[in-house]
């Protein structure tokens, strides 16, 4: 029982561990991308991929993620996935073009395959505390993100702006180590070996071909094009109706951080209430969306009011349906190789999705920044995730 406990410990540790490296090397180098550029002797724009590689990585690997845990087990391919995104932080202390854009494509690759991982790790490790530990590293990647975010300016600050670079690398290699230590000791939960018929092989049925698979999909990709296309151009849209950019920068962090009460409560919500509730709990969310759509027919407006109303509804609706998405990947599935290779299918798509977003935006908004027809199709992406969500809340679980 003692030992059983100290893996309980040892695994929570690394669940916590991990979810600080999901976002943060994404969402920091972007906050001294002008003092990159300065150094490099670039524009900034050409520094645009810094933010866009991660997400074209997300889109082409995250439907291959499942092949490692499934030829490997979780312990080898995590530790793989782990050492990779060491590589590609530690590529990044050389401040050249070349390898600044190699590191961003490995760091890419490897979240792209922790998000597919870490539902399937916690399903392989606890089954019947799903909602938990799924909260749990949801949790800690918005902290993650978030304190390195407020860490940026003190440290530039005091030790320059590479030292963000450097203290990245740090943790990166303070969490592989750590896994390597913790791995050693906790049992392989997802190996398939020839003896045993009772885990998943590497092939099988393929999930594109699954109509209720593609349920995840719709709901993940629906909102994956309104978070990221929401990131890239509130903002603008912002300025574009006169908010001074301190009214800007306060409404933009209040976007980010209300997905964490989101995240916090929603998977304990959804292992413990009825069909009835939790389809009125779905429609809260969808309904908070779609009043966030409508005000923006009225946008004509400096009232910084109205835009921290707007931002707080659209981002209760997309921290939820992502959230929601994360938690049934494990709920709705029987094992945890199935967890991975629905989680995978959903990014992919909903990645794929999400890329479209920010550009077709932009070519909209240069037409006419409050055109009718993007207000349409927000409020279209809002009704496609809570029809997905509604969907996934009746399926029993994928085998």
């Amino acid at each position: 029982m003692a030992k059983k406990a100290e893996h309980t410990i040892e695994i929570l540790l690394v669940v916590l561990a991990i979810g600080l490296l999901m976002r943060s090397p994404i969402t920091t180098p972007p906050l001294i991308v002008t003092q990159l550029a300065h150094q490099l002797g670039v524009s900034t724009e050409s520094l645009g991929l810094l933010t866009t590689l991660p997400l074209v990585m997300f889109l082409l690997f995250s439907n291959f993620a499942a092949i490692p845990l499934a030829k490997l087990g979780v312990k080898p391919a995590m530790g793989l996935i782990l050492l990779l995104l060491l590589v590609g932080s530690g590529l990044r202390l050389i401040i050249t073009l070349p390898t600044l854009f190699l590191g961003t494509i490995l760091i890419g690759i490897s979240i792209a395959h922790l998000n597919v991982f870490m539902p399937a790790f916690i399903k392989a490790y606890f089954p019947l505390k799903i909602a938990l530990y799924t909260t749990l590293y949801s949790f800690t990647m918005n902290l993650g993100s978030a304190g390195f975010n407020l860490l940026t300016a003190p440290a530039t600050h005091l030790w320059g702006w590479p030292s963000i670079l450097t203290i990245l690398a740090g943790v990166a290699l303070l969490v592989f180590a750590f896994w390597l230590v913790v791995s050693r000791h906790l049992p392989e939960k997802m190996k398939a070996t020839p003896t045993d018929h009772t885990q998943p092989t590497p092939k099988g049925p393929s999930l594109w071909t699954n109509p209720h698979a593609w349920l995840f999909l719709l709901t993940f990709g629906c909102q994956s094009v309104l978070n990221y296309t929401i990131a890239a151009w509130f903002p603008v849209l912002m300025s574009y109706h006169h908010l001074s950019a301190d009214h800007v920068g306060f409404i933009i962090a209040i976007y980010s951080l209300v997905g964490v009460p989101v995240y916090v409560v929603t998977p304990h919500l959804l292992t413990q209430l009825g069909p009835t509730r939790l389809r009125r709990l779905i429609a809260g969310a969808g309904i908070c969306g779609i009043v966030a759509g409508s005000m923006l027919f009225f946008q004509n407006t400096a009232s910084f009011s109205f835009w921290l109303l707007e931002n707080l509804l659209v981002g209760i609706a997309v921290s939820f349906f992502f959230i929601y998405t994360t938690t049934m990947f494990g709920l709705k599935t029987a094992k945890p190789l199935i967890t991975a290779r629905l989680s995978g299918m959903a990014q992919a798509g909903g990645y794929f999705m999400a890329a479209l977003g920010p550009s077709l935006y932009g070519w909209a908004y240069h037409l006419d920044p409050t055109g009718t027809p993007q207000n349409i199709v927000y409020i279209i992406l809002i009704i496609g995730a809570i029809a997905g969500a509604l969907g996934i809340q009746r399926l029993t679980r994928i085998q």
